[in-house]
């Protein structure tokens, strides 16, 4: 493993490039507190900008995916960090661009939990898209396909086979990429070659998921409950890109992790 510069391909880093500034950026205030590990809440969305950031009953594994705007499959370190939960309450100047507050959020948590994190490149698994054995079947779009704007529509519902369904209209091969990624929380690489646009629908499993590297981070869906018993899996995502004529492939590449070196999990209160 070698220490690198944070520059990634869009398709793999699914975050922003950052870097620590001259002079750090903070919050005016903020408070910090440890949420009692028995305390049952309801989940609370999130408030960021203008000039506040309130994350409630959140893990510090969170605010670290937010303040670095990296993805969970990219961010290594210890287990307690996705289960000691936060309430973080922070007010910036007036006037702060909203891009800062991430900046600010790292100062924060330098400062609370003496969080100490650095980036290297590892070999992660990824996705690749790539032509199946059979006949492509993806039917190319109208011109007047999509969100009206020039850009894909997708939607999502129920599929008859008892798992989750999403139709996509207009859309090309970085909108299926994009959505593979959210579904299955791995990077997934296009190399399919195909530049148009098209309609088809795309079927999976609502129990398929990559496990806990694909959950927990900022903007990234909670972990699911297990099944029921005797509860219908429905169609593997796997398969229904087959249906489609594509396939995908694991592989591993290398890209730009962020490795949590140290962190306090009582933090400094106010």
């Amino acid at each position: 493993m070698k220490k690198a510069s944070f520059t990634i391909l869009a398709f793999l880093s699914a975050g922003v490039t950052w870097s620590q500034p001259t002079a750090a950026l903070s919050f005016e205030v903020a408070s910090v507190k440890a949420v009692p590990p028995n305390e049952q809440r309801v989940w609370q969305r999130p408030v960021i900008g203008p000039d506040r950031v309130e994350l409630r009953n959140v893990t510090l594994w969170y605010c670290l995916s937010y303040a670095y705007g990296m993805k969970s499959y990219s961010m290594f370190g210890p287990d307690w960090l996705r289960q000691a939960r936060y309430d973080i309450v922070a007010k910036a100047p007036a006037g702060t661009p909203r891009e800062d507050l991430p900046k600010m959020m790292r100062t924060l948590l330098a400062e609370r939990f003496q969080a100490n994190v650095h980036q290297e490149t590892r070999e992660i698994l990824v996705l690749v898209l790539a032509p199946g054995k059979g006949e492509l079947k993806l039917k190319e779009a109208a011109p007047e396909s999509g969100d009206g704007y020039g850009g894909a529509q997708v939607s999502m519902g129920a599929s008859e086979g008892g798992g989750e369904k999403i139709g996509i209209k207009g859309g090309g091969m970085a909108t299926l990429v994009n959505t593979l990624t959210g579904l299955l929380g791995r990077p997934v690489v296009d190399k399919t070659g195909l530049t148009g646009r098209y309609d088809f629908p795309l079927e999976f499993s609502r129990y398929e998921t990559a496990g806990a590297n694909a959950t927990g981070g900022f903007n990234e869906p909670p972990p699911l409950p297990p099944p029921p018993p005797g509860a219908e899996p429905g169609l593997s995502i796997y398969s229904s890109i087959q249906q489609l004529g594509l396939k995908l492939v694991p592989e591993k590449l290398p890209m730009n992790v962020l490795v949590i070196d140290r962190a306090e999990r009582v933090p400094i209160e106010n």
